[in-house]
């Protein structure tokens, strides 16, 4: 009944519990909660980790094409490099941020959820705290991989709509026949003389 309550689809043939040392009761209990542990606490960190990377990552992102490619004409080019650069930063904060705090909170719940569980002789109790110490460091990677992939996503949709009105800007005066990038900047002698 556990391994349906995860929010997170097929969670519960990802989520890896390795139960040595311990009494079978125990580690049959671990097998049922560590599913719902693990979706618990991905969702209570998600959200503030995924907002706080996608918000530096997209401003950061947007302020470097910008002026990196301020001379590329090509909107194609523009929005492919930032999609690039804002999905490794992005993911890269999230992975960082992320990473102790989960940890912490899936031994959280998983303590939590075991502590509801029926009575019975589980054991010695530095065998159980170390199984659930064990338990979440082999899902943490787990974890941590999901919400960087929900950081990324976020942010190449986020970084998309940043730059929106600058790649329509490029689009209408390429479709114009307009000058764009080192030529609309005009004859000045600066632009010209500038290395590559």
């Amino acid at each position: 009944a556990f391994a349906e309550q995860t929010v997170i689809p097929n969670l519960a043939s990802y989520v890896t519990v390795s139960a040595a040392g311990v009494s079978p009761p125990f580690g049959a209990a671990l097998r049922r909660v560590a599913p719902v542990a693990v979706d618990r606490a991905i969702r209570e960190i998600i959200q503030p980790v995924v907002e706080r990377s996608v918000t530096i990552a997209c401003i950061t992102t947007k302020e470097l094409c910008l002026k990196d490619l301020a001379t590329e004409p090509d909107e194609h080019r523009v929005r492919r490099a930032a999609q690039l650069m804002v999905s490794n930063l992005a993911g890269s904060l999230a992975l960082v941020t992320c990473k102790e705090p989960l940890r912490v909170s899936i031994a959280k719940h998983l303590r939590s959820l075991l502590a509801q569980q029926p009575p019975a002789s589980f054991g010695a109790e530095a065998a159980e705290a170390h199984a659930v110490q064990t338990c979440a460091a082999e899902n943490l990677d787990l974890g941590c991989m999901l919400i960087e992939k929900a950081a990324t996503e976020k942010a190449i949709r986020d970084v998309d709509d940043a730059l929106a009105p600058t790649l329509k800007a490029r689009r209408q005066r390429r479709e114009l026949g307009q000058p764009f990038g080192v030529e609309a900047l005009g004859d000045g002698r600066y632009p010209a003389a500038l290395p590559e």
